[in-house]
This record gives C-alpha cells, structure tokens and sequence, in this order.
C-alpha cells in the first residue's frame, strides 16, 4: 500500500544537509539571542544590555504565541507526530521515519523554548541569572541535537536499503 512512498531518505545526501542546517541554526540561537553576543555580554556591559533586551522580547514574543495557540499547536504537532511515528515506525514509510527523527526532537526543543521563556516573563530574569539560563538553554538544545543526529545515524544504519539491496 505505501510502496508508492519508498524514499531513500536516509541515503540521500538532501536529508542530511537540511539536518545539519536544521540544528546548526536552532543551536545558533536562544529565545532569540546569537550566542556570540552571549558569550561577549560577559565582558561588555552595552552587549550585556543588548542579550537582555533580545532575551526579553523573544521571551515575549514565544510565550505570547504559546498563550494564544499553545493548545492548537500542541494539538496539531502531537497528532502529527504519532502519524509520522506510525507510518514510520510500523507502516516502514522511511520518509516519514526520516521526518519523525528530525521533527520530534525539534518539539522538544520548541517546549524547552517555552518554558523558558514564560520563565522570563514570569519572573523578570536579568543579568548574569538570564545569561546563565540562555546559556544552559542552549546546551541542552545542543544535547537534543546530538542525540537526534546519533539517533538518525544508527537508525540509518540499521534500515535496509530502500531499493532491495
């Protein structure tokens, strides 16, 4: 029923580079602020002032669109994930495996997001407190990456290749 759909996903070099793109722009930012702008705000108070500008609006910004759509888009991202998962996992579409792997740990990362930011905004984070939490944010979004592109990787390796070989 769904030879029709029978992508070499893996083994197409298009895939890999969207993923590297992918998580090399979502670890190059956090709520908003680039991380070379982090790392100076350490040194220089006018680039300090700058993270927590940038920090405050993004903050703004994501938790605003999670007060007003948050549910919907929960909705929407979690039955589309369980389609892709299904048709992936136990149907054998290797597109929708190759989508799932890349789209599920960018969730977690848009809730990691979230939470955040309703934390900024909720508590008026500053300062070297902001910096720190912009700073474990964007470890942890690196982490996420790193086990999703292992996680691809082997899943990869592990799947037959798509035209019978």
């Amino acid at each position: 029923m769904f030879a029709h759909f029978r992508y070499d996903s893996f083994f197409s070099v298009w895939y890999w580079v969207l993923t590297v793109v992918v998580w090399t722009l979502v670890c190059q930012r956090t709520l908003g602020v680039p991380n070379d702008m982090l790392i100076r705000a350490g040194r220089l108070p006018e680039v300090a002032a700058r993270v927590d500008a940038l920090a405050r609006i993004g903050a703004e910004r994501a938790a605003g669109i999670s007060d007003a759509l948050g549910a919907a888009l929960a909705a929407v991202a979690g039955f589309g994930l369980a389609a892709l998962a299904a048709l992936g996992f136990w149907s054998g579409v290797e597109v929708a495996k190759a989508a799932f792997l890349l789209l599920f740990p960018l969730a977690a990362v848009g809730a990691g997001t979230v939470r955040l930011a309703r934390n900024v905004r909720r508590s008026g984070l500053a300062g070297e407190a902001l910096r720190r939490r912009l700073a474990r944010r964007r470890s942890m979004n690196q982490g996420i990456a790193i086990l999703a592109i292992a996680t691809a990787a082997v899943t990869a390796l592990a799947h037959p290749r798509g035209m019978g070989f």
